[in-house]
């Protein structure tokens, strides 16, 4: 029997019925590992992470247009201890604003859930992460030596923050899912890729949505979001199409 960490959780499935633009019943099953979901604006993909983030419907989804009746669902199915979605939602979903809100919010961050002492070793782990995700790209060495956000462009304050992101999970042995919300539409080609060789060394589970062109081919696509221009159906893959 596998042995779960203490402080993990992951999101083993979600059934949507007719919420939002998901007509009837929708079901999504995650990889302990990887699961790629892709769809084009307004198919749906925040409306996934949202219902993962709130560990069913979110505030203000309303049911399908063309659903038949008004009644509509969002079943979330984990296993770990649930309530670290709730404690760590900030940890956990990563949307495309996340990384550089986090970076300019990084001292409330740092004093809700840090102790004083793991501070140096969180910035020390961030810096390591940052340099593995911009794969040594020049930058000011003062810039370098107290990662000041305000010498960033957007997509560099980006992956700073989801330096700072993992690195506090890191300090705090967090096993927690990392839900990228079209997370990587601002980031550059090299900073795509950057980010993408980082998470390959991680064991979370993640879940990429976004569109087509954010994820290289190495990427196995799970699911594909079709939307007819009424509503939005869900399509497994089965990892043999790009």
């Amino acid at each position: 029997m596998q042995t779960m960490h203490l402080n993990s959780v992951f999101f083993v499935k979600l059934h949507l019925n007719n919420c939002g633009p998901f007509l009837g019943p929708n079901e999504l099953v995650f990889d302990r590992q990887r699961t790629v979901i892709i769809g084009k604006g307004g198919t749906g993909k925040t409306i996934i992470a949202n219902a993962l983030s709130a560990l069913g419907p979110a505030a203000g989804i309303k049911p399908s247009i063309n659903a038949e009746h008004s009644e509509m669902s969002a079943e979330v199915v984990t296993r770990g201890d649930r309530e670290l979605v709730k404690k760590y939602r900030d940890l956990i979903f990563l949307g495309c604003g996340t990384g550089a809100w986090f970076v300019i919010n990084q001292e409330t961050i740092f004093s809700e859930m840090l102790k004083g002492h793991q501070r140096k070793t969180v910035t020390e782990e961030a810096r390591s992460i940052f340099q593995t995700m911009l794969e040594g790209k020049p930058w000011n060495i003062e810039a370098q030596k107290h990662l000041l956000p305000e010498s960033r462009s957007m997509g560099e304050q980006i992956c700073l923050g989801y330096a700072y992101i993992f690195a506090i999970r890191k300090a705090l042995n967090l096993d927690l899912p990392a839900v990228f919300d079209s997370a990587f539409g601002v980031l550059d080609l090299k900073q795509r890729h950057g980010v993408s060789a980082f998470l390959k060394g991680q064991s979370c589970q993640q879940i990429l949505l976004g569109t087509q062109y954010e994820f290289s081919e190495e990427n196995k696509l799970h699911y594909r979001l079709e939307n007819t221009g009424h509503y939005t159906k869900v399509r497994e893959t089965g990892c043999d199409e790009q």
